[in-house]
């Protein structure tokens, strides 16, 4: 990548530093089963996006089989699979067995071993190797990020105003 002014080069890990601090996000499917239902979740979730360059909005495989679940039929999880493949961009890193347990052990070692679910534990995880905040409605990452606090996440609307 060249910084045309100033005939610079990035590496590709200068590109990645960079990349890691821009504002990513990974939005929950707590979160996303609330747009239709709830104009606050809408508004929040369209403020994100707005605000955010379109790369920086992730999506990983917890959460599109999350809300691949909610499908009613083959041609609506057809639909729904095809809305996020082309909506958003997949996380580039993928957590390792070591990376999942490291959390669920803080998550034990904190007192809260059975606080978080196995799918928001591999979607924290996730959200900590891409720079990624979670945006949910699920106290679970409240939990996760209290043992383990490199996890960032974000209420979509205040806890307990739905």
């Amino acid at each position: 990548m060249s910084i045309g002014h100033l005939g610079l080069q990035l590496t590709e890990e200068d590109e990645w530093a960079a990349a890691s601090r821009r504002p990513r996000f990974i939005i929950d499917n707590s979160a996303w089963q609330r747009v239709a239902t709830e104009p606050a979740v809408r508004a929040a979730i369209e403020t994100i996006i707005q605000m955010t360059a379109p790369d920086d909005i992730l999506i990983c495989p917890p959460v599109a089989a999350e809300y691949g679940y909610s499908a009613r039929s083959a041609k609506n999880h057809s639909a729904i699979m095809l809305t996020l493949a082309s909506a958003f961009s997949d996380c580039s890193m993928h957590p390792e067995v070591r990376e999942v347990a490291g959390i669920q052990s803080a998550l034990f070692a904190a007192g809260m071993g059975r606080a978080a679910g196995a799918t928001d534990i591999l979607i924290a995880a996730y959200a900590v190797l891409n720079h990624a905040t979670v945006v949910h409605y699920d106290r679970d990452f409240t939990h996760i990020a209290r043992a383990y606090p490199d996890l960032k996440q974000q209420w979509v609307v205040a806890e307990g105003s739905l």
